[in-house]
């Protein structure tokens, strides 16, 4: 991790103590990037309202909204009528705070970190309304564009960043679409969606070399066909398996891709 270790890593103690106030954080943004994809979904506003109950509508309190132990204490269910809360609500929030907590370990308190907790939210909220409506919305896509647009200009050769990014995301878009439009026509089934397409637009920005791509394809792949296989749903959104592989990139993009390498030059 080279210089972005100095903070982080200072201390023990101070090792903990980021990575707790992370991991708090990070359950907190899941909380509210699970509202935001409910909201997206039905069409409300995203700023305006207060959080309340789907079933009874009542507006929850502070104690209501506690990450993590407000669902375990409530045992899944609204405090004023009942009704049960899906344990995705928790779930969301879990892996939210252990998510944030990797990309701070892994680019301490720095620009890629908050580029890296900006995406998640964007992965994560992509992945809930891909699963419950088969939708990537475009807002979400912009986000993903903005983010690495955003974030570029505060680290080095901001230039050349961009216009790799540019270039890949281009290339790997552009490619799929092909590839889509091919297999549609030879099977006669539609293969990608228009939102995937663009989604791949989005994490090619963020892919920095050929071989990333190559491994992150792959790996978009092989989640793909390990989702339906285990949910054994038939067709499943393909968005999910994307973020999916587009998060491990992230992290372990480095390490995955050397020992992918490291395969074909035996």
């Amino acid at each position: 991790m080279g210089e972005n270790a100095a903070m982080l890593h200072q201390t023990t103690f101070l090792t903990i103590y980021i990575l707790t106030i992370t991991f708090i954080l990070g359950c907190a943004l899941g909380s509210f990037t699970d509202c935001l994809a409910g909201r997206m979904l039905a069409g409300a506003s995203i700023l305006k309202g207060r959080s309340h109950c789907d079933a009874c509508g009542h507006v929850l309190g502070v104690s209501d909204l506690v990450p993590l132990f407000s669902w375990l204490c409530l045992r899944g269910r609204c405090r004023y009528c009942g009704a049960k809360i899906p344990a995705e609500s928790f779930w969301a929030e879990l892996v939210s705070g252990i998510a944030c907590c990797l990309i701070v370990y892994r680019f301490d308190v720095s620009v890629l970190a908050l580029r890296g907790i900006l995406l998640w939210i964007v992965l994560l909220c992509l992945t809930l309304t891909d699963l419950h409506a088969w939708i990537i919305p475009d807002r979400l896509q912009v986000a993903g564009v903005l983010i690495f647009f955003g974030t570029a200009v505060c680290l080095p050769e901001t230039g050349a960043q961009i216009l790799r990014g540019v270039l890949t995301g281009s290339g790997l878009s552009g490619g799929m679409l092909v590839l889509s439009l091919l297999f549609d026509r030879m099977t006669g089934k539609e293969s990608l969606g228009g939102g995937d397409i663009k989604l791949f637009f989005v994490t090619g920005l963020y892919l920095r070399s050929i071989w990333e791509v190559l491994f992150f394809l792959i790996l978009s792949c092989v989640l793909g066909i390990g989702c339906s296989l285990v949910w054994r749903k038939g067709k499943i959104p393909f968005g999910p398996a994307i973020a999916a592989a587009f998060f491990l990139m992230l992290l372990f993009g480095e390490q995955l891709t050397g020992w992918y390498r490291g395969l074909w030059l035996l």
